[in-house]
């Protein structure tokens, strides 16, 4: 038998059964999402990681202050390396530049994921 002698109506259906495999394959080819991952995304998109982050991130600074600097400071945000800290008023704020590199490698130490690479000073209430 000659490929030209075969039933037009057979190719229809070869071709039918062929495109619905595709349609299938596509629209089905999709596998379910991890429930890890949909947990994950759900905890960065509700800020719960930040808040947990920013926890973390106080307590590093008050070990790294120490009893001295702890009760009249705060850290703050982490923006582009650098870790903005509140401190009570000026006095506290200048002996915390004379101890800057101290503490900028005490809390690298504590922190190395954060990727601080300096400390800003500001003066501000402190609660």
């Amino acid at each position: 038998m000659s490929p030209a002698s075969q039933d037009p109506v057979d190719d229809d259906l070869a071709d039918f059964a062929k495109r619905g495999q595709t349609q299938r394959r596509n629209f089905h080819g999709h596998q379910p999402k991890r429930m890890s991952d949909i947990v994950a995304q759900l905890v960065q998109k509700k800020g719960y990681a930040q808040v947990r982050a920013a926890q973390t991130h106080h307590e590093a600074w008050k070990t790294a202050a120490g009893p001295r600097f702890a009760p009249v400071t705060e850290p703050g945000k982490i923006t582009r390396g650098t870790l903005e800290v509140t401190a009570a008023n000026s006095l506290v704020m200048q002996e915390l530049t004379f101890e800057k590199d101290r503490l900028l490698a005490a809390i690298q130490q504590a922190l190395p994921d954060a990727k601080i690479k300096q400390l800003r000073f500001k003066v501000g209430t402190v609660g």
